[in-house]
């Protein structure tokens, strides 16, 4: 808490103030060498009134000559002068009235996803329309009999339909169609290609009876069921498009936590800002409170603290003396220092973890991996049994072989075969989101179902990110009232959790804050120190901190985080911190534990508060002091073992052993890199509904695996009988339609699912 308020108060847009970085979104004015146009995107701005505002308060702020804002392209054009205004000012500007904007190379980078996750969208919406449209044409030729439509109107029909196909066939299906042509010209055989044959064959045969009826062909037509097909092949790859650019945005993000630009040391002594990608080793930089470190390094000047959450995922800022080690991506907290950059840009120990995530998920095991085996085979098999319908009928009658040959391809396209699995780990992954888990990757819900070793990261995972007050002893001769308005005056101004958690306990017990205070200073690493004017006693000297700081013997070595109120020479109180734990923890760990999971416990905290969290929850297996490379070693360790392992993580040093577990969880508090890799992210503050939701993951493997019987048997009764001729290409649409409507019903039953399910019984 303490970390986010301080590097909340650091302009984000500061590092474009620097000419080469806005050099990047912005044209130099050919009338004045000091006159910028700049281009950004706006993706709040929607409507007209939206651009208006925009425009209206912009042109407000001295320096900015022209405001041009367009709702319809969501772009907004700065022009200003560079001796009288900022980018970062106007970008602020923006921030403060709810349009955050973009420069647009930054939006360029991420444009090409954006619009493939569109056109995908507008691919399935147009196949659907299509579909819905053909099919209301079909169901009369399907129910009617032979007398009663005029043979005019069944011909009006099947042109109306083939027209609505062709968006379909000419945008749609693109995608697979143009895929299949790559996949044959490098011969491969994949998915896509029995797939664009069964769809080109469909619609020539279809087109050969609409427009030429009476030829060998026949007169039958597959618009239906061809629409129909193409829209469920969609719907799978526009969800898949919309996963993989998510995890890809999250990445962005996190990329764009360093800063753009920084103070550096010049040969003269004096204090100049460089764009962070100029930086060298060995410079000299200028680093003030709330701002986030650029490079590796050590403090020459100075001391402070710094926030690591975003590398360790503990909470508790780390004490940065003179000589101390920085790592870019932490945050400066408390004081301004100097420090010599040791490491820049790839070297960085946050690159280094970046990189060690991506190389891990590059090796993660995957369900895609068996499907592809178990598919060329099916695809083979699929091309062969309609060789075979068109070599046995061909010599008999090429219009039948033909038909037999379509028969085999519609009766076996991916409709309920391919819907087996997706339909009921989509519909899971809908169950799952309304109740609070969202699913990164599908192939997580069968992983899921295969675990039989979860490893638990400790802070943000298992306990709360904030320290609470669990104990407290005071002096016999101090009144607690006066105790606690000195310990509420104390703490009153400093950022740090510990400070906060003691002052928020005080507080709580309708302590005074407001006792006059001198000689305030917080310490690195010790405490605080101040002289507290009371009305009971005269001015008294007030120390509050660790034992060391207060002068005083250790309680308890082996106890949590303890804290001194000292008067002088006398300690007046002693405070006892330790992170609480989460609602359900100690119950849902019970549970898995009884379903003969083996629960372990990693973390980057001390080990003394690690082993005594194990033992309040009844976890055998307990490490502290845990890296990021010492969890992955762990983890794959386990893996080589033969276990199935998930992963439960939190912090950003959690990120590399997320990607390479068997199946992995971020809790909704976790960094945004992190949930990228992680397959479930956990909203909510329970960890109990892990209980439930492995039960729910097995459920939905045993659906799939009826769904997958269904559409085993229903090809291997189809097949044989369409290379027979005994099923006709229309009876095959046909009975493809009630599959997949089978499967889907079916899956529904998944939608039902009570995430606090597990607590019955608990006590």
């Amino acid at each position: 808490m303490a970390a986010s308020q301080a590097l909340s108060g650091a302009n984000p847009w500061q590092g474009l103030d620097i000419q080469s970085e806005w050099e990047r979104f912005s044209q130099r004015d050919t009338s004045s060498s000091h006159v910028w146009t700049s281009h950004v995107w706006v993706d709040s701005m929607h409507c007209a009134a939206c651009s208006g505002r925009i425009e209206q308060t912009i042109k407000q702020l001295p320096g900015v000559l022209a405001v041009y804002a367009s709702a319809a392209s969501k772009r907004v054009r700065v022009v200003w002068d560079a001796q009288k205004i900022s980018p970062s000012q106007w970008f602020a500007n923006l921030d403060e009235i709810g349009y955050t904007a973009m420069p647009v190379n930054e939006y360029n980078a991420i444009t090409n996803r954006t619009v493939q996750q569109r056109k995908m969208l507008w691919r399935l919406v147009v196949a659907v329309f299509c579909m819905m449209q053909v099919m209301m044409y079909a169901y009369p030729t399907y129910t009617a009999d032979s007398n009663d439509m005029a043979p005019d109107m069944v011909q009006l029909m099947k042109w109306a339909s083939w027209v609505l196909t062709l968006p379909v066939m000419l945008f749609s299906a693109t995608p697979f169609l143009s895929q299949a042509w790559i996949s044959l010209k490098q011969r491969q055989l994949g998915m896509d290609v029995p797939v664009s044959l069964g769809i080109i064959t469909a619609f020539v045969m279809s087109t050969l009876a609409t427009f030429a009826p009476g030829g060998w062909w026949g007169d039958v037509v597959y618009y239906d069921s061809l629409t129909m097909f193409v829209s469920f092949l969609l719907i799978g790859r526009w969800l898949d498009v919309k996963l993989r650019n998510r995890t890809a945005g999250a990445l962005e993000n996190m990329m764009r936590r360093l800063p753009h630009a920084v103070l550096k040391k010049s040969e003269t002594g004096e204090w100049v800002q460089i764009a962070a990608s100029n930086i060298n080793v060995g410079d000299i930089l200028y680093v003030r409170p709330g701002e986030i470190f650029a490079a590796d390094g050590k403090v020459i000047v100075g001391n402070t603290s710094a926030d690591e959450s975003m590398l360790t995922g503990e909470s508790d800022p780390v004490m940065k003396p003179t000589g101390a080690q920085v790592i870019a991506g932490s945050g400066n907290l408390t004081s301004v220092i100097e420090m010599q950059v040791e490491q820049v840009g790839e070297g960085t120990q946050y690159h280094a973890l970046v990189n060690l995530m991506a190389s891990a998920s590059t090796e993660k095991p995957g369900i895609a991996l068996l499907a592809d085996k178990v598919a060329q085979p099916f695809l083979w098999g699929v091309l062969l049994a309609a060789l075979v319908a068109v070599g046995y009928w061909w010599s008999i009658d090429p219009a039948k072989a033909v038909m037999s040959a379509v028969a085999v391809l519609v009766v076996t396209c991916p409709c309920a075969l391919s819907l087996a699995t997706p339909a009921a780990m989509l519909a899971s992954a809908g169950t799952f989101a309304k109740g609070g888990v969202l699913i990164r990757r599908l192939q997580a819900i069968q992983a899921m179902s295969e675990i039989d070793t979860i490893v638990f990261d400790k802070t943000g995972t298992l306990t709360e990110n904030l320290q609470q007050v669990q104990l407290a002893e005071t002096h016999p001769d101090w009144g607690n009232t006066l105790i606690l308005d000195m310990l509420a005056s104390i703490t009153r101004d400093s950022l740090h959790p510990v400070a906060k958690a003691l002052h928020t306990y005080a507080v709580e017990q309708d302590a005074l804050t407001d006792l006059v205070m001198h000689d305030w200073q917080e310490v690195v690493g010790g405490g605080i120190s101040a002289t507290l004017d009371t009305q009971a006693e005269a001015a008294v000297a007030v120390k509050l901190g660790n034992a060391q700081f207060s002068g005083v013997m250790e309680s308890d070595i082996g106890a949590e985080r303890q804290v001194y109120l000292m008067a002088g020479n006398v300690m007046v109180a002693r405070f006892t911190l330790t992170e609480q734990v989460k609602p359900h923890a100690k119950a849902a760990i019970s549970q898995l534990i009884s379903q003969g999971l083996d629960i372990q416990l990693l973390s980057g905290d001390r080990i003394a508060p690690v082993k005594n969290l194990a033992l309040q929850l009844g976890i055998q297996s307990a490490s502290g002091l845990q890296k990021a490379e010492d969890k992955l070693q762990h983890v794959m360790l386990l893996q080589k073992q033969g276990r199935k392992v998930l992963m439960v993580g939190d912090g950003l040093n959690d990120g590399p052993v997320i990607a390479a577990a068997h199946t992995s969880i971020a809790m909704g508090t976790g960094v945004p890199l992190t949930q990228a890799q992680a397959d479930m992210v956990v909203l909510g503050n329970d960890i109990g509904v892990l209980v439930s939701l492995i039960s729910h993951c097995k459920k939905t493997i045993l659906i799939v695996k009826q769904n997958l019987l269904w559409a085993a048997l229903y090809n291997a009764a189809g097949v044989p009988l369409a290379i027979m001729g005994l099923l006709p290409a229309w009876l095959a649409g046909l009975g493809m339609a009630a599959s997949s409507l089978l499967v889907l019903l079916n899956a529904l039953r998944l939608t039902d699912w009570n995430k606090s399910g597990w607590q019955k019984g608990q006590a």
